[in-house]
């Protein structure tokens, strides 16, 4: 069995995001390992013709995703996180950061209503699957951790 020393949370702003990045710093201190936070910008059309423009699309899903990056930081500042975002479909580019950073373990949240529905159907967990050569762990929107301050 590998030792887990990389471990890579994918968070998106969410209530289950936050959930995930709590349950990772726990298991992140049981073994002693590094922990990175990504969140993906998703690359957005928008709708130019009803006003809402890509940028702007883009722009409120990086402020989600940096309100939730600085409050895992404020709960958690013993931790030591690094934190990096980009620009893209997040499957394709959670896959690529798993890669380049050697992770040994990746957890992702998820919302809980119609779970297996959606694990089943097109969701980034599938896609992830499709070509993850390394363990996930999904954290349902439900769960709450015992030092979980949500």
């Amino acid at each position: 069995m590998k030792m887990i020393k990389k471990i890579l949370v994918a968070i998106d702003g969410s209530p289950s995001a936050m959930n995930a990045a709590n349950y990772a710093i726990q298991i992140a201190e049981q073994f002693d390992a590094q922990l990175e936070v990504v969140y993906i910008i998703r690359y957005s059309p928008g709708k130019i013709d009803a006003g809402i423009f890509p940028a702007d699309v883009q722009a409120q899903e990086k402020d989600k995703a940096i309100k939730l990056i600085d409050k895992i930081k404020s709960e958690h500042p013993e931790v030591k996180i690094h934190d990096f975002e980009t620009l893209g479909r997040p499957a394709e580019e959670i896959n690529k950061i798993m890669e380049k950073w050697e992770a040994d373990l990746l957890i992702i949240g998820h919302h809980a209503h119609y779970f297996f529905e959606h694990l089943l159907t097109s969701s980034i967990e599938k896609k992830l699957l499709k070509h993850l050569k390394i363990p996930l762990l999904i954290i349902p929107e439900n769960y709450k951790s015992v030092e979980s301050t949500i």
